[in-house]
């Protein structure tokens, strides 16, 4: 993923921070993968693509000073510790995004955690939490994407030491999504009805398919409107659908998919295969169907190129209606 910068905070359990900012200079690009690509050594929350800025990393975290977190945004209470803090005007642009990473203290197991939208009361920013074994620390990513230049944001973290089951613990809520999953924040301003038509509208304008909408009223095979109101179809898979077999498939999809982006809709695709895997996890066939759709006719290519027939058998199947 080419990014506009990454800010890398680390919180240690001396009640000290450190961070740093990274961006490209003015001949390169800043391109990163994630820890779920690679199994190899790694210093960072990514792996630099690049060697020249894995070196500046390495070399800048090194000598950041660790700056003393008041006691009012680090205190434990109880045996759970609790961290806050504001992060304003994260450098960005419009159609890029960056990345702030921050990881929790050695051991420390996460309880809650809030990324809030200092400007919108209430609304919360979607994220992904990844266990470490590395280091080893939970590590949480935020992408941040603004169309006015700076992104800024709130972090309300709670967690607890647990050295002992740091290895067998997992975190998990209603925020949390994969690495490449393209961000959904325009759903906080839609009721779910609009939601629904918002997302058939780019179902049907990925796949290319033709309907006649010179009239108000459903798009999409098999949808209609009656006295215009929607009636868009819900998705399924058969009972017998085998969604551990269909998860591995469209993890390796994604895997191969990564290797093959080179358009800025080539990652929007991946991040449909994404939600589409997630979603295999809690057997939501509508889902799973939804975001295969949406990701369009290079990842039908590319699930049939590559042999992941479940896969493409399901977009045949839902394109052919």
């Amino acid at each position: 993923m080419n990014l506009k910068s990454v800010v890398v905070e680390q919180l240690d359990w001396n009640a000290t921070s450190k961070s740093l900012t990274l961006e490209p200079d003015n001949k390169g690009q800043l391109w990163v993968a994630f820890p779920t690509d690679y199994d190899e050594p790694r210093n960072s929350p990514f792996y630099f693509q690049h060697p020249k800025y894995e070196k500046q990393f390495n070399n800048g975290f090194a000598k950041c000073q660790a700056r003393r977190i008041t006691k009012n945004n680090f205190f434990e209470t109880d045996g759970i510790f609790t961290y806050k803090t504001t992060w304003r005007n994260i450098p960005t642009e419009r159609n890029s995004v960056s990345y702030y990473a921050l990881y929790l203290p050695e051991n420390a197991v996460p309880q809650e955690i809030h990324l809030l939208d200092p400007f919108s009361h209430g609304r919360e920013y979607r994220r992904t939490v990844f266990k470490d074994l590395q280091q080893p620390r939970y590590i949480v990513y935020l992408q941040c994407a603004s169309k006015y230049g700076a992104f800024s944001f709130d972090i309300i973290c709670k967690f607890r030491n647990d050295s002992n089951g740091f290895a067998e613990s997992s975190y998990n809520d209603d925020f949390q999504q994969d690495f490449y999953t393209q961000p959904e924040e325009w759903k906080h301003f839609l009721n779910n009805s609009e939601r629904e038509k918002v997302e058939q509208y780019f179902i049907t304008n990925n796949m290319r398919d033709q309907y006649n909408i010179n009239q108000a009223g459903a798009v999409g095979p098999n949808s209609s409107s009656n006295n215009n109101i929607f009636n868009q179809t819900t998705y399924s898979l058969p009972d017998n659908t085998n969604y551990e077999l269909l998860g591995s498939e469209l993890s390796q999809l994604k895997q191969s998919l990564i290797g093959r982006a080179s358009l800025p809709e080539h990652y929007l695709a991946i991040s449909e295969v994404a939600n589409a895997e997630e979603a295999t996890k809690i057997k939501d066939g509508n889902k799973v169907v939804k975001s295969l759709l949406t990701g369009g006719k290079w990842v039908l290519d590319a699930a049939t190129s590559i042999g992941t027939s479940v896969v493409a058998e399901i977009i045949n199947k839902q394109m052919l209606g």
